[in-house]
């Protein structure tokens, strides 16, 4: 189990960092929901694919996840570590926005693991 998240996390990095945001979406739930640095609560996957479109709009070009905690509780997965997220602006200029993250890892009908809910807390 813990394989899968951990593979599904490495797909959603791979996919912001190449544009994709439909793929990003697919490694939520599809009653998942983000609660994103700005207070935001986003909810469903099409919306989640709505958000990080416009984040890969701005520029959004690195996403890191440092993972501090992974535990099981009540059949489910949480995550907890620290997030980087960057994104070109112009000029060659780059911003960072780093901060705290928790996800919420749970497993969906068919019997794969999906971010079911992601709180994203800048510093």
């Amino acid at each position: 189990m813990e394989g899968e998240i951990l593979q599904a996390t490495s797909a959603l990095v791979r996919s912001l960092e190449h544009g994709d945001a439909s793929s990003a979406a697919r490694v939520y739930a599809d009653d998942a929901r983000v609660l994103a640095p700005e207070g935001e609560l986003i909810r469903g996957r099409a919306d989640i694919e709505a958000y990080w479109r416009a984040g890969i709009a701005l520029g959004l070009s690195t996403v890191a996840f440092e993972r501090q905690l992974m535990a099981a509780v009540a059949g489910k997965f949480i995550e907890i570590g620290r997030y980087a997220v960057a994104a070109k602006v112009a000029r060659n200029g780059r911003i960072v926005d780093r901060g705290t993250y928790l996800a919420l890892h749970a497993q969906v009908a068919d019997g794969s693991w999906h971010r079911a809910v992601d709180v994203f807390d800048a510093d």
